[in-house]
């Protein structure tokens, strides 16, 4: 997927929005979940095995669920995948998950966008042992500036929105791996441009440009 300058906006991560004539939206599914039969043409979508959802009686559904789904030529992004120490199963179940995920999007070329809460060791680990080819971007960081250095060290791709996005944070990140979302707000992406443009002291315009040519590189691995 490569953007012109007719895009002025990229929702990179949303439940709940559909592109415009100026936005593309990436609208998240779960594993199996049907593509809606009618989208926008500036609507993509991400695919995944959620650890909020994951079950060890459902899992091998939801990996038979992720393959019929994640080739689709409109699913351009697999995830939201990841670990949750708070809200999922054992480890061991949501690792299986975990590299089955990253297995899909090597084999199809696609990047991967990761939900992680207290399972960044995990998500460490997977990393190094896995040395993946695709971009893996972090959807919805809330962690220190340690973290988010050490996570830039290691190659991370960064989404934030609204809650996500402080002048401290925004440092840390390089500009050329970071993206933004309405998940943490369901408001509008211009909404939390005009933010990110606020903290980074840079012009509108060009925040644009810096995100759409981001997007793009986001694919070339």
């Amino acid at each position: 997927m490569n953007l012109d300058k007719n895009i002025r906006y990229i929702d990179f991560h949303t439940h709940h929005a559909m592109g415009t004539d100026d936005t593309v939206a990436v609208m998240n599914l779960m594993a199996g979940e049907d593509i809606p039969e009618k989208f926008s043409p500036n609507t993509a979508f991400s695919t995944g095995i959620h650890p909020w959802y994951l079950t060890a009686e459902m899992l091998g559904e939801l990996k038979t669920g992720l393959i019929l789904t994640a080739s689709h030529p409109h699913v351009i992004i697999i995830g939201e995948a990841g670990f949750d120490q708070l809200h999922g199963p054992s480890y061991h179940i949501q690792n299986d998950a975990f590299i089955f995920q990253v297995e899909i999007a090597e084999e199809l070329k696609k990047p991967m966008i990761i939900h992680c809460v207290r399972g960044w060791d995990s998500l460490g680990k997977a990393h190094k042992t896995v040395r993946p080819e695709m971009n893996w971007v972090i959807h919805g960081f809330r962690g220190d500036i340690r973290l988010a250095a050490s996570l830039v060290n290691d190659g991370f791709w960064f989404s934030l929105g609204l809650k996500g996005l402080t002048d401290k944070i925004v440092k840390v990140i390089p500009e050329d791996r970071i993206l933004l979302e309405t998940d943490d707000s369901r408001g509008s992406i211009d909404n939390v441009y005009r933010l990110y443009s606020e903290l980074t002291n840079k012009d509108p315009v060009a925040v644009c440009d810096r995100l759409r040519t981001n997007f793009n590189n986001l694919f070339q691995n």
